[in-house]
């Protein structure tokens, strides 16, 4: 067989193998009644000619050039990439970033009619808080790996005092080992519902809490308008855009509204993706290479980097992070979210369940002031912090940790 012909056979094998990756039950699942849906236990593993294909596009990649000098101003660096790909190629170990995700348990459930996944990590405090962590584009379930322990068990993490959680971690609708949608409309809203129902119906818990970025942001603000009676808090980190804020304003209200302004250009991505994401799904799932500069780009922009991505984030923390995408083919279902939520009824109005805040100074988003956060949210808490950027729970783990700990122990203490 030529090489040519065995590489249009990879690649033939490749959507069949893509689908089989979820697909790999090793127990039930037992909380919960016979009623409910019950979860399936599944063990992450990409067949070898998933990695076969992968490594024969990156060695064949066509190679753009760059204006000399330019480094990340026109985007995606292409020197950098080079560097990345090149590894990604031929030192990164995916089967030991496999078995790191696989220490935890993970799970497959049925919820609004499609198959989500999530992990749940149980703390051996029976009355631990239940908490739901969500993470946004582009990133993943991967983001939250490092913020579990000190949640689930804070004493063992020098947090001794602090209020333990039963945490889980769920992959949004089409992202990671998500199912990716078969019907339009899968926006905030309908997540909020799907999201609801595990944490309420799937997994027995009456009342918990929530915290999301960037999308799950958006999805659990959803969840505290739909569902209050269930939601005990919600713990957010920015807010995106201006949009609901009437004047008056207040002068920091206006320093803040004139700072969102001008960062226009950095929020074109979004632009595309909710107008156009079918067009630019083809590039990002033919292409290892593009669906890195896509993403990798954003990472170094909206992080606390000073310039320098690997500040922050490892090339094993970036290239697990895109394999999460390239392996489950997801990336398309991801930028199409965008699309959804820019067509959708989403339930408006302020939300009442206590609200904590967590602002940082080196997001993308400038940081709002507490007023124009009032303006939509019962705020408890209000933090401001001058490290860390868009990714909060992987770039400081122990800082989300000990603000989630702060803000719901008091909440809980009242009861």
């Amino acid at each position: 067989m030529s090489r040519r012909t065995a590489r249009r056979s990879r690649r033939r094998m490749l959507a069949t193998l893509c689908g089989l990756l979820t697909m790999m039950p090793l127990t039930s699942y037992a909380q919960g009644s016979s009623a409910r849906a019950q979860p399936e236990r599944f063990s992450i593993h990409v067949p070898d000619a998933v990695l076969i294909d992968l490594h024969d596009r990156l060695t064949h990649t066509r190679w753009p050039d760059q204006l000399p000098g330019t480094g990340w101003e026109y985007g995606a660096d292409t020197a950098y990439l080079r560097q990345l790909i090149t590894y990604w190629r031929d030192t990164f170990d995916w089967r030991a970033q496999e078995a790191r995700l696989n220490r935890f348990e993970h799970f497959h459930v049925s919820v609004g009619g499609m198959r989500i996944h999530f992990m749940h990590v149980r703390s051996s405090n029976a009355d631990a808080v239940p908490l739901l962590l969500l993470h946004g584009w582009p990133s993943s379930f991967v983001q939250m790996l490092e913020i579990i322990p000190l949640l689930v068990d804070p004493a063992a993490h020098g947090l001794a005092g602090s209020p333990s959680f039963h945490v889980v971690v769920a992959s949004l609708p089409g992202f990671g080992f998500s199912e990716i949608p078969t019907r339009t409309g899968v926006g905030f809203r309908v997540s909020a519902g799907m999201m609801a129902e595990l944490m309420h119906d799937v997994l027995g818990y009456p009342r918990y809490a929530v915290r999301g970025s960037d999308l799950g942001g958006n999805i659990v603000r959803q969840m505290a308008l739909l569902y209050p009676d269930q939601i005990l808090g919600v713990h957010l980190t920015g807010m995106i855009g201006t949009d609901g804020g009437t004047p008056p304003y207040t002068p920091a209200e206006q320093r803040f509204i004139e700072a969102t302004n001008a960062t226009g250009s950095e929020r074109y991505y979004a632009r595309l993706q909710m107008t156009k994401p079918q067009t630019l799904a083809h590039a990002l799932n033919d292409s290892p290479v593009g669906l890195a500069a896509w993403i990798v780009e954003k990472f170094r922009a909206w992080s606390d980097t000073d310039g320098v991505l690997e500040r922050r984030f490892s090339k094993d923390d970036l290239l697990t992070n895109l394999m999460v995408y390239w392996v489950t083919g997801s990336a398309p279902a991801s930028v199409r979210m965008y699309y959804e939520f820019s067509h959708e009824s989403l339930a408006a109005g302020r939300i009442e369940v206590p609200v904590g805040m967590l602002m940082s100074t080196k997001d993308l988003f400038p940081p709002a002031p507490r007023e124009w956060g009032e303006r939509f949210f019962n705020v408890q808490r209000w933090s401001e912090t001058n490290v860390g950027g868009h990714f909060l729970e992987w770039e400081e783990p122990a800082l989300v940790a000990r603000e989630l700990q702060a803000f719901f122990g008091a909440l809980t203490s009242r009861r």
